[in-house]
């Protein structure tokens, strides 16, 4: 691998995270041999943005990434200040790979980098979050509540404690116990005019595509190039019905319940005393506004479409 500077642009430019996936990012890249590219390793995040947000300029029109969500969010968070002229392919290697899922990118890395180095273009919209010191791209979902306190204990944890489902799960129900609901204020923008909404929740989240939390359908109609964000607020729901809950997440079969609502919107903010997470990183806590950037991103996909 070349854990130097990319040295030929005509080539295509491929970032490897070797901590994603707890190191299958780099067995992964290791695994695939010769690669048609100009490979780097970038051991740190500000590395991945500096290479991402340099790439155009160096010339290169394709962009791979071999990593997960965490990996796509900081690459994405270098190359959309730079523009928008990079095309971006993925090889899944991460825990979660959502954005994959929803791309329906093949899960054999081999295939889904022939569909990054070829493929056809995928036009994606991103999100943006913004606080009071801080902003971020983000590219699969955004959870406030819940969700973003079991992603900060994650985050606290040595890699090798929760990237089996088992200890995932363990995590959660241990974040369960813990939690209380919180009151949030909603203030919606919707294609139709403005929605205000104020209650009490277990979580909420924002989603630019039908999947996160590693395979959970949170939102089973969002689609990632719509120019829209969905949001799926989940209300005062206790430990018990949560627990019957989460299993059918994963189906989509929580849209059923009377506690669980649905809203498409182009931006969002939110008020409350919450934690945050982006693509399941954490992301401080609240207020918060969300926006969408229509066709931010052209993604190399197997599936092209909305």
């Amino acid at each position: 691998m070349n854990r130097g500077e990319p040295s030929d642009s005509r080539r295509p430019l491929i970032l490897v995270n070797p901590a994603a996936g707890g190191g299958r990012a780099a067995r992964v890249a290791r695994d695939l041999g010769e690669l048609p590219g100009n490979l780097v390793v970038a051991e740190s995040r500000e590395r991945l943005r500096a290479l991402a947000a340099g790439a155009s300029a160096a010339g290169y029109d394709r962009l791979v990434v071999i990593g997960g969500d965490g990996t796509l969010q900081d690459v994405v968070n270098g190359m959309l200040p730079a523009g928008r002229g990079v095309a971006l392919g993925i090889v899944p290697a991460g825990t979660g790979n959502d954005l994959a899922r929803s791309l329906a990118l093949p899960r054999d890395p081999g295939a889904a980098l022939r569909v990054a180095l070829g493929g056809e273009l995928a036009t994606v919209d991103a999100g943006h979050a913004s606080g009071s010191a801080e902003e971020r791209w983000f590219v699969s979902a955004a959870g406030v509540g819940f969700d973003a306190q079991v992603a900060a204990a994650l985050s606290a944890r040595p890699a090798a404690a929760w990237l089996t489902s088992l200890g995932y799960l363990l995590t959660t129900l241990i974040e369960l116990r813990r939690f209380r609901n919180v009151p949030l204020a909603l203030r919606l923008g919707t294609p139709e005019g403005e929605v205000r909404v104020e209650q009490t929740c277990l979580f909420a989240a924002v989603a630019n595509g039908p999947y996160y939390g590693g395979g959970m359908r949170i939102c089973p109609a969002a689609r990632l190039g719509d120019g829209l964000l969905d949001v799926c607020l989940v209300g005062d729901i206790g430990r018990l019905g949560a627990l019957r809950e989460i299993p059918g997440i994963y189906r989509g079969a929580h849209v059923r319940n009377p506690k669980v609502s649905f809203f498409t919107v182009t931006s969002l903010e939110i008020e409350g005393s919450a934690l945050v997470h982006l693509d399941g990183e954490p992301f401080g806590r609240l207020p918060l506004r969300f926006e969408v950037a229509p066709a931010a991103l052209r993604i190399a996909s197997a599936r092209v479409g909305p």
